[in-house]
Parts: C-alpha cells; sequence; structure tokens
C-alpha cells in the first residue's frame, strides 16, 4: 500500500506537469473536420499539426484527471491526441469514463505506467519533517549534505513551482533531461538529500536542482495557484475570469468540502460513469 500511495503521488504530479506542457498556439476556425482528414485534395502542409498532450490518471483523483481533458478540448480548435496514463488496475475505469461520456468525440490512447521505472528512485520513508519552509529551496533541499551544498544554490533562493511549466521537449531530449532527474533521484535515495513529502517533493525536488537557472517565469495569469491552501481565501470574480489556468494546489480539492471557486471547476466535471467519483460539498 505504501509503494501504491508513492506511485499515486507521482501520477498526480505529472497530472499537474503534464497538463501545463501545452504550447498555446492560435489555430484558424475551420480546420480539417475529423471525418475528412484522410481526403486527398488535402496537402500534408494544410493538415494541422497534432498535438499530444500526455496527462496521467491518479487513481483517487481521476475525476481532476477528466475535467481537465473537458477543459483543454473544449478551449481550443487545436488537433489534440490525449495520451492518458494510469497504473494497469486503472485503464478499463479510464476507457470507460471516456468513452461513456462526453468526452468520447476526444482523439485518445491509454497508455500503462510500469511502476518498475521508480524502483531505486523512490527513499521508503521519505519524510523530512525539519525542512520547514517550502517557498525555498532550503524547504526542499537538505543543505547540510556535502552534494547539496556544491549546487551552489542559495538556501534562500525562492523555488519555482513545477506543477505547472511550459517544456520545450526538443531541449528536453538534447540535454537529457529524464536521465539528470533519474540521476538525483537514485542520489537521494543513496544519500537521503532532499524532502520528498513536501509539494509533489517526489519530482519537484529533483526538477528544483536540474533546472535552477535554466527556466524563464510565465505570465501569472497562466498559474493563478494556491486555490487550495485557505477555504476562506477568495479571488475577485473578475480577476478569475481573466485568469488562464487555475490549480487547485494544496489540501481544499474543488471537488471536496470545504472548497473555493469549486463552481468554476465543476463547470469542466464529467460524471464518473461507473459512480466511483463522486462530488462532496456538503459538512
Amino acid at each position: 500500500m505504501a509503494l501504491l500511495r508513492k506511485i499515486n503521488q507521482v501520477l498526480l504530479f505529472l497530472l499537474i506537469v503534464t497538463l501545463c506542457v501545452i504550447l498555446y498556439k492560435k489555430v484558424h476556425k475551420g480546420t480539417v473536420p475529423k471525418n475528412d482528414a484522410d481526403d486527398e485534395s488535402e496537402t500534408p502542409e494544410e493538415l494541422e499539426e497534432e498535438i499530444p498532450v500526455v496527462i496521467c490518471a491518479a487513481a483517487g483523483r481521476m475525476g481532476a484527471t477528466m475535467a481537465a481533458i473537458n477543459s483543454i478540448y473544449s478551449n481550443t480548435d487545436a488537433n489534440i491526441l490525449f495520451y492518458v496514463v494510469g497504473l494497469r488496475n486503472t485503464l478499463t475505469r479510464i476507457r470507460k469514463w471516456i468513452e461513456h461520456s462526453k468526452l468520447r468525440e476526444i482523439n485518445f490512447k491509454i497508455v500503462e505506467f510500469n511502476p518498475m521505472v521508480l524502483k531505486g528512485k523512490i527513499r521508503p520513508d521519505s519524510s523530512r519533517p525539519e525542512l520547514l519552509q517550502p517557498n525555498t529551496y532550503m524547504g526542499y533541499l537538505d543543505y547540510r549534505k556535502k552534494a547539496i551544498k556544491d549546487l551552489g544554490i542559495s538556501p534562500s533562493t525562492c523555488s519555482f513551482n513545477p506543477g505547472v511549466i511550459v517544456a520545450n521537449m526538443t531541449e528536453w531530449k538534447h540535454q537529457r533531461i529524464t536521465k539528470q532527474l533519474e540521476k538525483w533521484m537514485q542520489k537521494n535515495v543513496e544519500e537521503n538529500l532532499y524532502s520528498s513529502s513536501l509539494g509533489g517533493g517526489v519530482a519537484t525536488s529533483p526538477m528544483l536542482i536540474v533546472f535552477h537557472g535554466k527556466y524563464s517565469t510565465i505570465n501569472p495569469l497562466w498559474h493563478i495557484r494556491h486555490l487550495g491552501w485557505n477555504p476562506d481565501a477568495r479571488y475577485s470574480e473578475h480577476f478569475l475570469q481573466e485568469a488562464k489556468l487555475l490549480h487547485w494546489n494544496g489540501r481544499h480539492k474543488p471537488w471536496d468540502f470545504p472548497s473555493v471557486h469549486n463552481d468554476l471547476w465543476e463547470s469542466w466535471f464529467v460524471p464518473d460513469p461507473a459512480g466511483i467519483f463522486k462530488l462532496n460539498h456538503h459538512s
């Protein structure tokens, strides 16, 4: 059960990250209809470029995955292909949710997540209560360790939030980012270098290391965060209408009670045909 919880934490983190690895691209109205895609009169240059979106479905938060897919699909004219990633025991449920709901029109493929890729990369006991400042690098990294000191990163440096990023996948492959992340995950297993319990720390801490000094900020409207931190804190309705992406990071999720601005999230919610994932807005 402990391993399953770790795996679902990774999937949840990937859900947040990969949801936002979508480059905004303005496309023209009246693009090639799906059922006319094989028309020989169209040249390859005239066909709309396919944009792959990889999104992960953690078992306990699958409703969040479907709401995100629905929001993306409903707010773009781009030719999106969704790769929905889940554990083996969730794949049938994922397919049923998509094919027996309003999402049946999306283009998608279901990919099984193999937990063996995490072997040797996650510590059995990842709790680090002594790291208490999650808004700085000190909040994630243990500066008592030589490997961390040698990075030359100031402990007081503000950490970026890798829960919402736009990634250049060409550079990602060229710089072998996945290998770099795996290296630091393996070093943490051996040396206990960072917290894996704060803010999706299973993947957050190694990303903070690998991407230090290698990122640019994005327009804040593309990441309205902290919606799940305090059920009594609210943004103005006008501000939220201007927002591009809403992030309910924190424990107060919009499908649960208590939560804020859940009406905005519910507008994209897709009911679970199996009746497992349910809204809970009552005390």
